[in-house]
């Protein structure tokens, strides 16, 4: 039997404050139905959502690494275009992108970097097991990781598969959710 993936949104915490608490952001705990079947998503993405809200890492102040939101219709946009390119990497390059939900086991986007990388889980059987796929155009990274797990990982500059040594450690990393990024503008 698979172990459950670990829950790391305290470390994250700890490691990337929140700008605002919002604990009523969720009215779901499901995917929106309107890019498939509303499959329950991982508890962790919920628990960040509660924490953070929706948003982005910021680099340094400037919105770096932003997290999809998948539940509500206000996020549907941004999300549907992360589908479509995912769909179309799935047909020209099969062995980077294998299969795209609602295809099961497919991947689901729920993040991505101004560096270029999307950030998929891969779906197949229990959300709180899914593994975290990491794709920049000619190759993907697979994950054994719960979602905040990779997030605590990659910003406390343990991830080199993805960035060298030290550059995320020189970094200023922050949060702030898009009501406030954009009220802001």
């Amino acid at each position: 039997k698979k172990q459950k993936k670990k829950n790391f949104i305290q470390n994250l915490i700890k490691l990337v404050p929140p700008s605002t608490r919002n604990s009523s952001f969720l009215d779901s705990d499901h995917l929106n139905m309107k890019y498939g079947t509303p499959i329950l998503l991982p508890q962790d993405y919920l628990d960040f959502l509660n924490c953070y809200s929706v948003g982005s890492f910021t680099e340094n102040g400037y919105a770096s690494w932003p997290i999809l939101d998948l539940i509500t219709d206000r996020g549907v946009s941004v999300t549907t275009e992360y589908f479509l390119l995912a769909k179309e990497k799935s047909t020209f390059a099969p062995e980077i992108i294998p299969s795209v939900y609602p295809t099961i086991p497919g991947l689901l986007p729920w993040g991505a970097s101004n560096q270029g990388y999307t950030f998929y889980w891969w779906v197949n059987g229990d959300p709180n097991l899914w593994s975290v796929i990491a794709d920049r155009r000619d190759q993907a990274f697979h994950f054994q990781l719960s979602m905040t797990e990779f997030l605590f990982q990659m910003f406390s500059d343990q991830l080199h598969e993805l960035y060298p040594k030290g550059f995320i450690s020189n970094l200023q990393i922050g949060y702030i959710t898009w009501d406030e990024y954009y009220g802001a503008k």
